[in-house]
């Protein structure tokens, strides 16, 4: 089960779609409640997701599942790692973003930052606005401004890994754009409250397995505070990869984490 980011979409899976294929994987992507095609779901707090997950597997007839979190997807594969490790087979977490309710602040892309500190204070029609803005924004050419000026924001390897590949490119900016879609900007800020959420769960109770992978030179969620985040998990690990950001460390640490994902235990 692949846990998109945010904001983003299902089809962000596309990303890891022909290593799955590889590796006889069947990728299953979804799109969160009020974004994508999935309906708004009024009031959604991060422990109705391992229920949500039961029941698409159900409806499925799928029994154990291993689970993909990238970026934003990272609190996802938590909360079913802690309510029901019994339909698990194994978790991964590439690029994973922080329950920001749990962690400090600092040291977040500054666009993170201003959302925040706006997240408050302006009503959901407003964010659509930006939101959307954003959106005609990714359809101009990413090696020119305003767009050239964003990517200076990531990491080297990042800025190499997007404008050298306009396939994965195009990936990212269409799964941005179904992520966004909804007029009233409830679906991304529906979403984005969900990481702010106090945790109704102990870490030290969490015995399932979940690996981490996180790039040293992550401009957008960084090493510092996934270091401190994961170190409160007792079974959890953290391969730190150097020199890649967010972006390079999905595509470059992809293909290892399907490999664990792949060795199913018995």
């Amino acid at each position: 089960m692949y846990y998109h980011g945010w904001p983003s979409s299902r089809l962000q899976a596309r990303l890891t779609h022909h290593l799955a294929s590889d590796r006889a994987l069947r990728i299953v992507a979804m799109d969160r409640p009020g974004m994508g095609k999935s309906t708004y779901l009024p009031g959604r707090r991060l422990d109705v997701w391992p229920e949500m997950m039961e029941g698409f597997a159900d409806s499925l007839g799928i029994g154990r599942f291993g689970q993909l979190g990238v970026s934003g997807g990272s609190p996802y594969v938590l909360a079913c790692a802690a309510k029901i490790p019994h339909r698990l087979t194994k978790s991964a977490v590439l690029a994973g973003a922080v329950p920001l309710g749990e962690c400090r602040l600092h040291g977040l892309h500054p666009l993170y930052r201003i959302l925040i500190f706006l997240r408050n204070r302006m009503p959901c029609a407003a964010f659509s606005a930006v939101f959307r803005l954003a959106e005609l924004a990714t359809r101009l050419n990413p090696a020119r401004p305003p767009m050239s000026w964003l990517l200076r924001s990531v990491s080297g390897e990042d800025r190499r890994v997007l404008l050298a590949n306009p396939d994965l490119w195009a990936v990212i900016v269409k799964s941005f754009q179904a992520g966004v879609h909804d007029a009233r900007g409830r679906g991304v800020m529906g979403d984005a409250n969900i990481y702010f959420e106090r945790l109704n769960f102990d870490f030290q109770d969490i015995s399932h397995p979940i690996r981490y992978w996180h790039g040293a030179d992550d401009r957008n969620i960084p090493l510092e505070l996934v270091q401190e985040f994961v170190g409160k998990i007792p079974h959890a690990q953290l391969e730190i990869v150097d020199d890649l950001g967010h972006f390079s460390l999905v595509i470059h640490r992809a293909s290892a984490a399907l490999d664990y994902l792949a060795e199913v235990p018995g």
